[in-house]
């Protein structure tokens, strides 16, 4: 995934993918998790007793210094998708976050929610 560079136009850029993903649940949009992310969330739920709305919660209240990587498209190019770090649970862990938003809908598709594998750089962090 590409890592944006910290500038003024890129900061916007993602506040708007994270105030359209705030639209969408507002909206009543359910987040959809691809089996990858289901199974990775019954490993939170069985470690750190995260559930589905606990991840809700985090991705509503994101902001741009938990970005990561992105605003990438899809491999078929029906979902721009990104990366943040954020922290989760009654343990506050830290949790990586990757999901996309439709490009012509919706949707909105969990790709990944883990404990990071390594540090995460956090290029908005101030």
């Amino acid at each position: 995934m590409t890592e944006l560079p910290y500038t003024v136009d890129n900061i916007v850029l993602i506040q708007e993918f994270i105030n359209e993903t705030k639209k969408r649940i507002s909206q009543g949009t359910e987040i959809t998790f691809t089996a990858k992310a289901n199974s990775e969330l019954e490993d939170l739920a069985l470690e750190y007793e995260i559930n589905a709305d606990d991840i809700e919660s985090a991705i509503f209240n994101l902001t741009p210094e938990n970005y990561y990587r992105g605003i990438d498209p899809s491999g078929r190019a029906d979902f721009n998708v990104c990366a943040f770090c954020t922290r989760i649970g009654k343990d506050n862990i830290e949790i990586y976050l990757k999901y996309g938003l439709e490009t012509d809908g919706l949707q909105i598709l969990l790709f990944s929610n883990h404990v990071p594998n390594y540090p995460m750089n956090h290029p908005f962090k101030n």
